[in-house]
């Protein structure tokens, strides 16, 4: 089992717990099953960044007690040859490059997503807002009744607190600059 979902597992039942909920309680929550939470707990499910951002919003805490990070000074300069990647799973059909810095009270997230073809529809739900820019590749979102197609170049600007879902339409993987506020990391 991979190291970044364990740790992501054992830090959800910690906060769980020092929270005195159950598991049935934060499911209602966060608007899950309690067996998905018990298998996210166990390792045997590897959660979105989009979940884990929204167990921690019930939970009332920070997106970053998921993952360990390293000191950083007041100014963050992004290298391309120096880049943070997140896989949260090795079987995980998305890897995420930190693009912002990673300290205490951001404002906002940003973020490049690689997102490969796949048979299954990526679902989102996130407490807050997101501006995304295709750099590569081709989706579809689907916003609640409506369904957009974007392309290189393209953007969409969207509250994301209702369910939304993303498609990967293109055969090759699209690349997603996002910028998501509250800040996930």
């Amino acid at each position: 089992m991979d190291e970044v979902v364990k740790n992501v597992g054992r830090q959800l039942r910690l906060l769980r717990r020092s929270r005195g909920m159950t598991l049935a309680d934060l499911a209602r929550r966060a608007g899950c099953s309690d067996s998905y939470l018990s298998s996210v707990e166990t390792g045997a499910t590897t959660p979105t960044l989009s979940s884990i951002s929204t167990l921690a919003a019930v939970l009332g805490a920070d997106v970053g007690a998921f993952f360990p990070s390293a000191e950083e000074s007041a100014v963050h300069v992004h290298r391309s040859c120096g880049e943070h990647r997140l896989r949260i799973s090795p079987r995980a059909s998305q890897t995420y490059t930190i693009l912002s810095a990673r300290r205490l009270e951001p404002s906002f997230t940003g973020l490049v997503e690689e997102l490969l073809p796949a048979e299954d529809d990526m679902s989102y739900r996130y407490f807050g807002e997101r501006f995304l820019v295709m750099l590569e590749g081709t989706v579809t979102l689907r916003i609640g009744a409506e369904t957009y197609s974007l392309g290189p170049g393209e953007t969409i600007h969207y509250s994301s607190h209702p369910d939304h879902v993303l498609r990967v339409t293109s055969p090759r993987p699209a690349h997603i600059l996002w910028v998501v506020t509250p800040a996930l990391l």
